[in-house]
């Protein structure tokens, strides 16, 4: 029965993977949330068919699904006490939440109360935007893991986030912190699979390498305009609560391979799974975010990173000296541009 159920959501994201259809497409003709939807695709990616088998919690007795009923409660509460930010409120919700026997984590809170409808949320969004609003931001905060590999460790996880509504577009959890230089390919993969051209983007006082000589030449070259300041309190917390998610999740079954917390973390902050098809209109304009290298062109391609690109348009201006656009989060291909003008794409060689 159980691979019956495994074997018919598999068909309904089918399309997807085939790239017949995008999410949102089958969103509506199936009327299945867009969240369940990219939630089957993230576990059908990360244990295939089996990874749709539906889990009974580890937490069944004191976390359950909300009903009606405290939906109902929750929404007064907010209309009650909307001007709180978000991560005061759900303090006073955990009361309601008690009394109901029916505790929900910190995410799943932060949702309910994004997608209330609008008649109910009123001034939401005036009672989460702050002062100052930039349309995007980064924050890098150093994680300890005290159990992977059997040794403390302190990783760091950098986010891009919208600042307006608090959602979470993009992230990398790794061993070292980066500057700001080392961030590029990062910004412009976030504002590809974002979709929007950001006007501001505020940058965490913990990153290093920030001067007024790189925010001046970022903004020539894209007119993206980076404001290093102290991030948001509201995204601080957040991220308080996911330190100790991380530990209930891997405290009795420690992780063995680091890819464990990364598929946790893309989870846990409703990263999408969905693959960009489409190239951007402005993705041209990122070029600048791309990590460059002078490369000669030789009979079997140019060598990058230790990998070997070609193509049919290289191999027409073999002994050229190219300029190659690389980006660590699509190194698949790269970019070949001669005197400044793009002449085409080359892919790895395997």
């Amino acid at each position: 029965m159980k691979n019956k159920e495994n074997n018919n959501k598999y068909k309904i994201i089918e399309p997807f993977f085939k790239k017949e259809k995008k999410l949102k497409d089958i969103e509506k003709e199936t009327e299945i949330s867009y969240a369940t939807l990219k939630r089957w695709v993230s576990q059908y990616k990360d244990y295939g068919v089996d990874g749709l088998e539906k889990k009974e919690r580890s937490d069944k007795n004191s976390f359950k699904k909300i009903n009606d009923e405290v939906l109902f409660h929750l929404k007064n509460l907010y209309k009650e006490y909307h001007n709180l930010p978000i991560t005061k409120l759900y303090d006073k919700a955990k009361t309601t939440l008690i009394n109901y026997n029916s505790m929900i984590s910190y995410p799943t809170f932060f949702r309910i109360i994004n997608n209330l409808d609008e008649n109910i949320r009123g001034n939401s969004i005036n009672s989460i935007k702050k002062d100052k609003i930039y349309e995007y931001a980064i924050i890098q905060k150093s994680i300890p893991i005290p159990f992977f590999n059997n040794r403390n460790k302190i990783y760091y996880l950098t986010i891009y986030y919208n600042k307006e509504n608090y959602k979470i577009i993009n992230f990398i959890f790794e061993e070292n912190s980066r500057d700001l230089t080392k961030l590029f390919n990062f910004i412009r993969e976030s504002i590809i699979i974002e979709g929007e051209y950001p006007k501001n983007i505020s940058i965490d006082t913990k990153i290093a390498g920030v001067t007024k000589a790189i925010l001046r030449k970022i903004y020539f070259e894209t007119k993206i305009n980076l404001i290093q300041e102290d991030p948001d309190r509201e995204i601080i917390n957040y991220l308080g609560y996911m330190d100790t998610d991380i530990l209930k999740e891997f405290y009795l079954k420690k992780p063995k391979e680091i890819e464990e917390i990364i598929c946790f973390l893309k989870r846990y902050l409703f990263i999408s799974s969905e693959e960009k098809v489409e190239k951007s209109e402005f993705e041209k304009k990122l070029n600048y975010f791309f990590t460059w290298y002078k490369r000669k062109v030789y009979n079997c391609g140019v060598r990058v990173k230790n990998s070997v690109y070609n193509s049919s348009v290289l191999k027409e201006i073999e002994g050229n000296i190219v300029d190659v656009a690389y980006s660590e989060f699509s190194t698949e291909k790269v970019e070949v541009y001669m005197d400044e003008i793009f002449i085409g794409e080359a892919k790895i060689i395997k």
